[in-house]
């Protein structure tokens, strides 16, 4: 972490300026706002221009609690570090249930941890970003790729559907068909007892040729493939399918 900007809301400016020494320490392109007041908080908010919020606790306009709640109305994922000495175990708790990243003590001995807790936060959030870009990258594929693709419990609930098996089998929105059981598409109900034995004695179907009945009750030919997805106990949580017409 080469470059890191901070809002650091404090009354005290003894505090923030050991704060400030100490993270310098750590972290030579640092940025730090300092917030005193409301007027300066919502202009940091309205400028977006930083990284993390370290807020004090007990404050003389507001509380660490308003202010984590503030931030994450304006900023869902921004993190936010409280750093206090006036907090208590029931303060921690609320915070940390409104979404607080970090709870660190202002003592002496733990200015030290700061820095820590500021690398901790800041992977954990790192790792939800690239969790979030892959989710919607998958996501983009899922809905744009040209063939059937589901999600389906063994009792036939489904999960979810793209657009292009919505279309295939006729139905006019992906919740229509997700309120549908998916027994109720199999013309004959054999080919669903086939096709699960083979899912789960082998994990896997690939090109079963079975036959759909469409929203319109119209008959079509499609191969099904599918990887059946357990838990660690070996259950079967869901199927995750392809149909191609």
């Amino acid at each position: 972490m080469n470059k890191l900007r901070i809002l650091l809301i404090d009354d005290n400016p003894d505090d923030r300026a050991l704060v400030i020494r100490e993270l310098r320490r750590e972290f030579p392109g640092l940025e730090v706002n300092q917030i005193v007041e409301s007027a300066g908080l919502n202009l940091a908010l309205e400028s977006g221009n930083f990284d993390m919020v370290i807020t004090d606790y007990q404050l003389l306009w507001s509380t660490g609690l308003d202010i984590l709640r503030t931030v994450k109305k304006r900023l869902p994922n921004c993190p936010v570090i409280m750093f206090t000495g006036t907090g208590s175990e029931e303060v921690a708790v609320a915070s940390m249930k409104a979404g607080l990243d970090d709870y660190v003590i202002k003592t002496p001995k733990h200015f030290a941890r700061l820095p820590a807790s500021i690398r901790m936060v800041q992977e954990k959030f790192e790792q939800r970003q690239a969790l979030h870009e892959a989710e919607t990258r998958y996501r983009d594929l899922f809905d744009r790729i040209p063939i059937g693709l589901y999600r389906s419990t063994p009792s036939g609930q489904f999960l979810d559907a793209n657009p292009t098996m919505v279309q295939m089998l006729g139905y006019p929105s992906r919740e229509d068909l997700l309120a549908v059981n998916a027994s109720h598409l199999y013309v004959e109900p054999e080919e669903l007892d086939q096709w699960r034995k083979i899912a789960e004695e082998k994990n896997v179907v690939q090109d079963f040729e079975i036959r759909l009945r469409r929203w319109d009750g119209t008959i079509i030919w499609a191969r099904s493939s599918a990887n059946v997805v357990r838990n660690d106990k070996g259950e079967v949580l869901y199927y995750e399918g392809a149909l191609v017409s």
